[in-house]
């Protein structure tokens, strides 16, 4: 379930997934870790592949990290407006 704290919603790695791909047009997405960041691939379904590096949060009192929605919606317009 999306945290929200200071009026920034977070999502878990599976949350992040299920969320790209219901709100954009994607056919897949995955995340897998990179050099201390969260790689978030996927493709659309105009078979344009891309990818991602989003920054890891760790909440208090949880024990996953956590992806900033913001930075999610930012990272994918930018790759599937270009």
């Amino acid at each position: 379930m999306a945290k929200k704290i200071s009026g920034i919603f977070y999502l878990d790695r599976n949350e992040a997934v299920e969320y790209v791909l219901k709100a954009y047009d994607i056919k897949w997405c995955i995340t897998r870790w990179q050099s201390g960041k969260v790689n978030v691939s996927f493709e659309t379904k105009s078979s344009c592949r891309a990818n991602s590096n989003l920054v890891p949060y760790k909440i208090k009192n949880h024990k996953t990290i956590m992806l900033s929605k913001t930075e999610i919606d930012l990272a994918m317009l930018k790759t599937t407006q270009s």
